[in-house]
């Protein structure tokens, strides 16, 4: 296939036809003899020990909320609320609300004073999205006149071709780090899809002529950068930038799809639909040269390449089309065993000091294609989503403790008792944000043998920290969904919506209660970790006969539930030890135990020397 030129590009793309739907079929559950779903532990890499359950429920009732003592499980709301900080007291307005990307949390200062040469097209665009969302979570107000200086400046990069134009920082991090200067600017195929993502949550939630009108022009323009072949649509620079009609530097895959399902959601626009699946349709066609094989196994950076096809995943679902969500299926599940299952995951797979590291970014496309996956027939990944927000998402979010702040100062003693205390409010302004690149155990990831690319071994990149938000909006959002003929509840954790309250007693009991403010049909779904047939079902405290329904049979059934009605489930706790070690990445040397209760790592050796996750274990 030819490459076609910048300017030749400029022409109407060919129409592509819609794909017509077809039957997706449920997985199948499949039981061992001892009756414990195969899928148990779907995820998790390594020895697993023999799953033994915690003691099942066998009360005929259980106290009403009103007669509980208060949940003490993850706050999903609470942890929005600490990221807003983070939103807020980021950017710089001296510096057009430019935000940072190089944080150091150990380092004095912690991060520039000045411009951020990796920011442009990523970390701020990546932000702009979050305000959305951890509003909708936490309902703050604050910070407006930042939240509207950071939207303006990044449709101040859109230009009459309806593409971003930046400078190519976010596409050299390695070089800036090595002392280079970005020059001039560069049309960013990634900048572009991201601001296309803002003006559509923006329309959803405000009906925002303007703003989806915006995004129209946006999506026309990245369009016409695309090569064709055969009604499929392929960009050969992956998400890559342009300049001078050259591609300026590939980042494969493309990542564009997600967003355009996104906008086609929102604006109904159907001509972004049959883009989406002509980029799909080419993605696809494009694996072998982008390093994907037909298993799923893949070789490259594995945000770049997960960012791609959690798009296709949705895609799948929302279409009916279980060719996108199988091959998206066979993706994710590869790039679980380049991890411990925890969401801590491999950066990349092509070396081993790489390998060493992990980002936020990817744990959060490992949730978002989990959510998919499981809306698409495999409603165990909910598992996969509960737990990397318990064991990565919330033990990962940034605050000054009191641990962090004695080494911080210790660390630092050389430089002064004002610099000290300046690093540290500075330090201040990034608490809510995400500790980008830890240990499976700690905060400092001790485990490559030279320092990390920047110098450090703590961070917060501007990446990973609005990437850590995703996935906390993605879980929160997808704990209840409302469908056509029922409600659903898919996570053990706790929210309140439009629809129902819901409250995890975690971790003292295994048992979820949900209250329904909308009337109809619920299911809730217990783990599938659990022995279902010592699962229990509860209606306003009375234990009654458990009816599975649902996608594989994996949810509770209540009939005909009335507003307020208080609903129920009880199960016994799956508990396992995994053993596992880095002999991915060429380390066989290096070896994790963890101890499971759940979906929750209770405890995990070794221990950490400095600044362990927070709630694995006892304390060092």
């Amino acid at each position: 296939m030819r490459r076609r030129s910048f300017i030749a590009s400029l022409g109407a793309a060919p129409a592509v036809a819609l794909v017509p739907a077809a039957t997706a079929t449920p997985a199948p559950t499949l039981t061992a003899p001892d009756g414990l779903p195969l899928s148990a532990v779907s995820g998790i890499t390594g020895t697993i020990s023999p799953v033994r359950f915690t003691s099942a429920p066998t009360a005929d009732s259980v106290p009403l909320l009103a007669q509980s003592p208060p949940s003490v499980d993850v706050d999903l709301v609470a942890m929005a609320g600490k990221a807003m900080n983070y939103l807020i007291h980021n950017p710089r307005p001296a510096l057009d609300f430019e935000p940072v990307f190089q944080i150091k949390p150990l380092a004095c200062p912690p991060a520039p004073h000045g411009h951020d040469p990796i920011v442009p097209g990523d970390t701020d665009c990546r932000m702009d999205w979050e305000y959305i969302f951890m509003r909708e979570m936490s309902g703050s107000r604050e910070g407006l006149d930042v939240e509207r200086g950071l939207r303006k400046r990044i449709l101040g990069y859109v230009r009459d071709d309806g593409l971003a134009w930046v400078p190519p920082g976010h596409y050299m991090e390695g070089d800036v780090y090595a002392g280079a200067t970005p020059q001039g600017e560069i049309a960013s195929t990634w900048a572009t899809a991201k601001i296309i993502r803002s003006l559509s949550e923006t329309y959803a939630r405000t009906g925002d002529k303007a703003a989806i009108q915006q995004a129209r022009r946006m999506f026309v323009g990245l369009r016409k950068l695309a090569d064709w072949d055969q009604g499929r649509a392929v960009y050969q620079g992956g998400s890559g930038g342009w300049r001078d009609g050259k591609l300026f530097k590939a980042q494969q895959p493309v990542a564009a799809v997600e967003q355009l399902v996104r906008y086609w959601e929102v604006s109904g626009d159907d001509e972004a639909l049959q883009f989406a699946i002509a980029v799909t349709e080419g993605l696809i066609e494009q694996g072998p040269s982008l390093k994907i094989e037909p298993s799923g196994k893949f070789n490259g950076h594995m945000h770049s390449t997960l960012h791609g096809v959690w798009g296709v995943a949705h895609l799948g679902v929302v279409q009916n089309q279980p060719r996108y969500v199988e091959w998206a299926k066979r993706i994710y599940d590869y790039a679980t065993t380049q991890g411990l299952g925890t969401g801590w995951l491999a950066a990349a797979t092509w070396d081993q000091e790489v390998r060493l590291l992990s980002e936020m970014c990817a744990t959060s496309d490992l949730v978002s294609i989990a959510s998919w996956l499981a809306r698409g027939g495999y409603p165990d990944y909910w598992d996969h989503v509960e737990r990397y927000v318990r064991n990565m998402i919330a033990p990962t979010q940034f605050s000054l403790t009191p641990e962090y702040v004695a080494l911080y100062r210790k660390t630092n003693a050389a430089k002064g008792k004002r610099e000290v205390e300046l690093g540290l409010a500075r330090m201040q302004d990034f608490a809510g944000g995400f500790v980008a690149a830890p240990a499976p155990n700690s905060w400092i990831n001790w485990m490559p043998p030279t320092a990390q690319g920047n110098g450090e071994r703590m961070q917060i990149f501007g990446c990973c920290a609005p990437e850590g938000m995703r996935a906390l909006h993605t879980a929160w959002s997808t704990i209840v969904e409302r469908t056509e003929h029922e409600t659903r509840v898919n996570l053990s954790l706790g929210c309140e919506t439009d629809d129902a309250k819901v409250v995890s007693f975690l971790p003292t009991q295994p048992r979820l209660a949900v209250v329904a403010k909308r009337a109809g049909n619920f299911l809730v779904r217990v783990p599938s970790w659990s022995d279902r047939a010592q699962a229990a079902a509860y209606r306003n405290g009375k234990r009654i006969d458990l009816q599975w329904a649902g996608p594989a049979l994996a949810y509770a059934r209540f009939d005909a539930v009335r507003v307020g009605e208080e609903l129920g489930i009880g199960y016994p706790l799956a508990e396992f030890r995994q053993q596992m070690d880095f002999a991915f990445a060429g380390r066989p040397d290096l070896k994790f135990q963890l101890d499971w209760s759940g979906n929750r790592v209770v405890d995990i050796t070794p221990r950490a020397s400095q600044l362990p996750m927070p709630g694995y274990g006892p304390k060092v």
